[in-house]
């Protein structure tokens, strides 16, 4: 068992595991050692391979399709922010997001299912992929920040 994270690299067998958090628009700085996994229910078309296909490499040499679906999650308020506080602290979505995400989500698995993406495709991140921009508080994003124990990409990327 990995235990609690201190750090969003994460030794797993003999590689160095870095986790970071984005969102769909900033693909498109993405390098082509990052690996976008998109968390949410609906990518936008662009994102989508074609049918049958797991994923697609970009111009760019970007990795774009991929999902997990393990931390993909229909909330009830789906449609809107259904408390209309901005308040994620006050917000029963994010409050149910966050508790299904520490009842159901095997870490373990997930890690060994991160490590193996960034093998197959030699690359050293993986970046979770939520739709909302860093400055709405309203997002999956902080919960996958603390059970992964990792931070948002810094802007701009280099």
């Amino acid at each position: 068992m990995i235990g609690e994270l201190k750090t969003a690299e994460v030794v797993i067998g003999r590689s160095y595991l870095k986790i970071k958090t984005s969102y769909f628009y900033q693909i498109r700085n993405f390098t082509p050692n990052m690996i976008p996994v998109s968390t949410a229910i609906s990518d936008p078309a662009w994102y989508r391979p074609k049918d049958g296909e797991e994923y697609y490499i970009d111009k760019r040499g970007i990795v774009c399709g991929l999902r997990y679906e393990p931390l993909i999650v229909q909330l009830h308020g789906q449609g809107g922010c259904p408390c209309e506080e901005r308040n994620p602290e006050n917000c029963e979505c994010m409050r149910e997001y966050k508790q299904l995400l520490y009842s159901f989500v095997d870490k373990e698995k997930t890690l060994k299912a991160f490590e193996y993406c960034l093998n197959k495709f030699n690359a050293d991140t993986i970046v979770l992929i939520v739709h909302e921009a860093p400055n709405n508080p309203c997002s999956e994003r902080k919960a996958l920040q603390e059970f992964f124990n990792c931070e948002e990409l810094e802007y701009p990327i280099r």
